[in-house]
Formats: structure tokens, sequence, C-alpha cells
């Protein structure tokens, strides 16, 4: 970005010393910056201007910097997240990057810390914003290059009564042609408007591993608490490149659509597979959906 167009960005924080603080950091570098002082305030204002990046506390009265996450993410998919937490907790952290978020800070931060996450969030933004606007190279790109697709739209009692049937997460994704990224990211849209319980989607995931590890001798990531199934990362880019559906790879690693959201980041950050080649595999699905009343 131009430094005269550096990005425009949103500050949501219950505490309003926090959000004066950081618009004071963010316009000193020349970005352009509006603050919220609750996620419902920052639904509002996302509805009538376009922000670039959204940098939300999580621990907030009413709905929390996750729920406000989850619920941005599939409506502004060209919005970069970031999330502010005073608690340093892990889990927290994993959880905010699953469901979307470009990075974590802790409180109390400092200034350098701040603006070296929002300058990397909004670069990382523009570099996906040039893959989507096809500057990848034409034999890498689906053959049937279709628009930016919108999201479709699911009614939410439907799914509610399929998932307390005891369906599986591979014929949801089966009915409604959705990726593993859309069936996630649904799931985590109807525990936020109420229509599921957290438990029941827990519970699910029991079935099933949520997160993996993948076995690669140049990378090594941090060891979780929980087991977790060791896949070959030459094996599942083998598995993906063979044309092998997302519902398929579940089956054959026994893992969620959590986990296979997980090894495909993983993949990527490992250097063994291409962000192109995931994003050409959800030209055939669904990538992301919203709720239908």
């Amino acid at each position: 970005m131009a430094d005269k167009e550096r990005g425009k960005i949103l500050v949501v924080d219950d505490e309003p010393y926090i959000s004066q603080l950081l618009a004071r950091y963010l316009e000193g570098e020349g970005y352009d910056c509006e603050t919220a002082p609750s996620a419902e305030e920052a639904l509002k204002m996302l509805e009538g201007q376009e922000f670039h990046l959204l940098i939300s506390d999580i621990i907030m009265p009413g709905i929390s910097g996750i729920d406000l996450l989850t619920i941005v993410r599939p409506l502004y998919p060209d919005l970069a997240v970031i999330m502010v937490t005073a608690v340093d907790d892990r889990d927290t952290g994993i959880l905010a990057i699953d469901l979307g978020a470009y990075g974590y800070v802790i409180k109390p931060f400092e200034r350098n810390e701040i603006l070296i996450n929002v300058a990397n969030a909004l670069e990382r933004r523009r570099l996906v914003m040039l893959a989507q606007n096809c500057t990848i190279p034409a034999q890498m790109l689906p053959r049937h290059q279709a628009e930016k697709r919108r999201p479709i739209k699911i009614p939410a009692k439907e799914v509610v009564d399929l998932v307390r049937s005891g369906i599986d997460e591979k014929a949801l994704m089966q009915k409604f042609n959705l990726s593993a990224k859309a069936l996630h990211s649904l799931l985590d849209q109807l525990v936020a408007v109420g229509a599921l319980d957290q438990s029941e989607i827990d519970e699910r995931d029991s079935l099933s591993p949520g997160t993996v590890a993948i076995e690669i001798n140049r990378v090594g990531f941090p060891v979780s608490r929980r087991q977790r199934p060791c896949i070959s990362a030459v094996d599942a880019a083998k598995s993906i490149r063979s044309g092998l559906d997302d519902p398929s790879l579940m089956e054959k690693y026994g893992v969620s659509a959590k986990g296979l959201r997980s090894l495909f980041r993983k993949l990527v950050a490992a250097g063994v597979v291409e962000q192109w080649e995931l994003d050409k595999r959800m030209s055939e699905t669904q990538s992301w959906a919203v709720l239908e009343d």
C-alpha cells in the first residue's frame, strides 16, 4: 500500500484507553483508524464502511472477540483480523488462528509489536487478494475459473436437526457440497448464535481428532497435551494432488473437518503444499457458507 493509503483499521475494545492507545499508535504510522466499544457496535460499523483490518479484544461483555471473529470471517472474507487478549492462553490463541485470525497479541503489548503484527497482517491480506485476482499462473488455475463465489445460505434449523441426528461431518459436507473449511465455519456460526451448544460440537470432535501433527524432518510443531494423529506430509501432499476431496481425505486420515484444516495449514507452513493448490481445490466445493433463518 502507498503511504497515503496504508489501510483502514477498526479497533474493538470495551476498555476505551486501550482502543485509544492502539488508535494513537496506528494513526502515528499513517493508518486510518476507527474504534468501537463493543462487538455489537463493530458489526454496525462494518456494515456501513469498508475496513482492511479488524483488531479485537477477546474478552468483552456481550459478544466476545471469538464470537465476533466467527461472525465476520464468512461475511467479510477480505477482512484481516488480529485478536488481542490479556490472558496468555495458548489454547485460546490456537482457537483464534483456527477460526481465521491472522495473529494474536497478548496484553500488555509494545508499540512495535502491534505495528509489526499490523504490517504483516495487511501484507498477507494483500497477497491473498492478489492470488484471488488471478495472479496465479494460468496453468495452475482450475479449468473453469469462476467469478468470486457468493456464500451459499443454509437453513440453520436443518443443520441443527442433522447434527443432533448424529450425522457425521463427511455426510454433512457431501449433502451441502461444503469444504472442510466451510463446514467448520458453519458449526462455529451455529454456536455463536446459540443454535447449538459448544458442548455438542466438542462431543462430536471427541470422535475424531480436531488437530493433527505432520511428520517432516525439517519442520517441528509444538507438542500438544492432546493425543494427535501424526500424518506423513509427503503422503498427504500426494493425496491432495491426486484429487481426493475433503470428505475422502477426512476418511483416509481419520480426522474431523477441523483436523483437516489444521493439516492444510501445517502443510502450507512447512512448504510441502502451496496455498494456490488448496485454493484450486475449493473451485469444486463451497468454501464458505452463512446461516439462513
